[in-house]
């Protein structure tokens, strides 16, 4: 009887365990069977669209590589447009004071500042200065380093506020920051 109990159960056990891995089995290929067919080839299809971006991104780069000469030959020909650092200084101060002359305003404090550019033959010079005059004569002046053929950058312009005891009323101080290059000898 005690055989019979053994028997039984471990019949019972088997068939339990055959029964779980029967379910397991079908579970498994329910859930391959529920994943759709898309999604494969929707990753083919992205897969495919990220190739062709590097690939675009290749070619955009071989184009960019063969422009380099063309840009830097450009950059050595601005560059070349530049003053001289020799007469520079006199050039700036010169073309300065016509553009006041002619727009009727009075440039004074003008300080320079020079600093080497890393890697190019270059000397990048800070002018600080201050305009006087009327608001039409200050635009003129602006105008004029804005058209001039040497190149202005203007970084900043600050009114100056302490404007008591001018001698005309009506006319502005102007704090002017900008920046010039010079070519290196």
């Amino acid at each position: 009887m005690m055989r019979d109990f053994v028997v039984q159960k471990r019949l019972i056990l088997g068939g339990l365990a055959l029964l779980l891995l029967a379910d397991g089995a079908l579970a498994y290929f329910s859930m391959k069977m529920s994943v759709p067919r898309d999604t494969r080839e929707q990753m083919l299809t992205a897969q495919s669209r990220q190739v062709a971006l590097v690939k675009a991104d290749i070619e955009r780069a071989k184009k960019i590589q063969q422009a380099m000469p063309d840009v830097l030959r450009k950059f050595d020909d601005f560059e070349a447009t530049l003053l001289p650092a020799k007469k520079g200084y006199s050039v700036i101060s010169q073309e300065m004071d016509e553009y006041a002359k002619d727009a009727h305003v009075l440039v004074e404090d003008v300080k320079f500042r020079e600093k080497d550019v890393a890697g190019r033959n270059l000397s990048e010079v800070e002018i600080e200065s201050t305009v006087s005059g009327d608001y039409s004569g200050i635009v003129v002046f602006l105008n004029h380093l804005q058209r001039s053929k040497d190149v202005y950058i203007i970084d900043e312009l600050a009114v100056d506020l302490q404007t008591q005891g001018q001698a005309v009323p009506g006319s502005l101080r102007v704090n002017l920051h900008l920046r010039t290059y010079f070519r290196k000898a």
